[in-house]
């Protein structure tokens, strides 16, 4: 058996983890104007539900997250499918007054998800010395497109969006299982440290993680925005469509898919800071002209550029980890903690604009966040990367 097919069964079970992730995800930007008409919410309303999600996913990495460490990646990850799936659960049982706690528990499940998977990808990539994140991030884009053009499919023949809300739902149950019974979940080792403190203290154990954190900020507010927003701009400004928004929606997580598989060559030959950059150029760019598109047809285009290059930000940023001492279970949860404070400020802004400027003014804001990234990419050096 060669290196690569170890290293690609042992990395399986993150690939389908993160692939049942995006799965829903993908279902959820397909049916979500159809959500808020169901529930009689407007988008305001939305962002502020949103909102919660965000805090409870950031409480979760802050103070939950490096208390449940010690536990190992084979607790944690079907501990993460079972609050996303009972989460999305409560979305559709709950009245509309109690539905915030909906999102709070999907909430929860999102966070040990985001954390855990993501260090169980970077104890493979430290240990092989080749790229795995990245890899494993595609998988979630992957997801995405069988989720959103499944969603689509569904809508356009006649179903109710809660049909393939209730199946991307009940994908949870599954993965909690197979991750539960995972042998090599079981067989790795939780991590030595005992630190419980919360996941925020390691910037001021190690400020050169300051720099990545906001590059992950940044990546997370452009992919978390257009995973909300990018199909009920098609359909509602571009008069688009379920189907052609579901399809605009799958070019941008196919080039996502295919921006990580690329991205896989490029963080160990020109460094995780040239790969940060260039995403950070290329985003921007796709970002404005998506907002300016007269019809679908060019914001799907803008979309799959879009996708293409903000893909590789995340993973590159998550890899400097490894210029560190850092406990990467500690480094990974705070870094993504702030990752997803944009996700705090960012529905309710969105909400806000899209009710009072319009989804234009929303999608112009979400490629002007790109700025961050780029910028993050020419910030800090903890020492030289190698060539």
């Amino acid at each position: 058996m060669t290196v690569q097919t170890l290293r690609l069964r042992s990395a399986s079970t993150l690939l389908a983890s993160y692939f049942v992730f995006g799965v829903y995800w993908g279902v959820w930007v397909v049916v979500f104007a159809d959500y808020l008409a169901d529930r009689g919410l407007s988008e305001g309303q939305a962002g502020l539900l949103l909102a919660a999600l965000s805090v409870s996913s950031i409480v979760t990495m802050t103070l939950l997250a490096p208390r449940l460490q010690r536990l190992g990646v084979a607790r944690t990850v079907p501990l993460g499918h079972l609050s996303m799936g009972l989460g999305a659960a409560l979305l559709g049982a709950l009245p509309d007054r109690w539905v915030i706690f909906g999102f709070v528990v999907l909430g929860v499940g999102n966070g040990l998800l985001d954390v855990f998977v993501n260090v169980g990808g970077q104890m493979v990539e430290t240990r092989e010395r080749r790229p795995v994140l990245q890899f494993v991030h595609g998988s979630y884009n992957v997801g995405g497109i069988a989720g959103a053009l499944s969603a689509g499919i569904a809508l356009a023949v006649g179903a109710p969006f809660r049909v393939p809300l209730g199946v991307a739902t009940a994908a949870f149950g599954v993965a909690a299982v197979w991750c539960a019974l995972s042998p090599w979940l079981r067989a790795q080792p939780a991590p030595t440290a005992t630190e419980t403190r919360v996941s925020l203290a390691v910037f001021a154990r190690s400020p050169a993680l300051v720099v990545p954190a906001l590059v992950v900020l940044s990546a997370f507010a452009v992919e978390g925005s257009m995973d909300i927003w990018s199909v009920i701009y098609v359909r509602q400004e571009l008069a688009a469509t379920a189907m052609t928004g579901a399809a605009a929606f799958a070019l941008f997580s196919l080039s996502m898919a295919i921006g990580r598989l690329f991205a896989g060559r490029l963080l160990f030959r020109i460094g995780y800071r040239r790969t940060i950059r260039i995403s950070g150029i290329g985003s921007l760019a796709s970002g404005v002209v998506a907002a300016l598109a007269p019809n679908a047809a060019v914001a799907g285009i803008a979309f799959l550029f879009l996708g293409l290059f903000i893909a590789s930000a995340a993973p590159a940023a998550f890899g400097l980890v490894s210029e560190t001492d850092e406990d990467p279970a500690l480094a990974i949860a705070g870094m993504t903690t702030v990752g997803y404070s944009g996700f705090v400020v960012g529905p309710p802004i969105m909400g806000w604009l899209a009710q009072s400027a319009g989804l234009r003014a929303t999608m112009l804001v979400i490629g002007l966040t790109s700025v961050g990234v780029f910028a993050g990419g020419i910030l800090g050096r903890t020492r030289p990367e190698p060539r």
